[in-house]
């Protein structure tokens, strides 16, 4: 497929409603808003690395279940090394999570700029 921008697509189907594109006959990059997801995206990043509830440094701080908050018998005890574990792994896991989020918002990111180098290179007189 052809767009008035002159890129050419092929194998695989572009999704007409996601942001900043218009697909009619070919694909059309509207930067302005295409730079509006990308910095609400990297805002929401900044968000996840925060301190506000939901983040994992709330999450560190206020969602652990320690031995104390169970009670002092065996069995509660051993209950408090369960949530412990999953814990420690529900944290490893929103790390991670956030970790691939930046990456995919580097990863947009660099995928826009070649598109904008693409575009310019395309459109320059030679």
């Amino acid at each position: 497929m052809h767009g008035e921008s002159g890129f050419v697509y092929n194998g695989f189907e572009i999704d007409p409603k996601w942001p900043g594109l218009d697909v009619k006959d070919g694909v059309d990059v509207h930067h302005p808003q295409v730079k509006n997801l990308i910095k609400a995206l990297e805002d929401d990043v900044q968000k996840l690395k925060g301190h506000i509830a939901g983040t994992p440094v709330h999450l560190k701080t206020y969602g652990q279940v320690t031995a104390q908050h169970v009670g002092e018998w065996d069995a509660a005890q051993q209950l408090a090394a369960v949530f412990g574990k999953g814990h420690s792994a529900i944290m490893t896991s929103y790390d991670k999570l956030i970790l691939q989020y930046e990456a995919a918002v580097e990863a947009t990111k660099a995928a826009f700029a070649n598109i904008g180098k693409a575009e310019q290179a395309s459109t320059t007189d030679v």
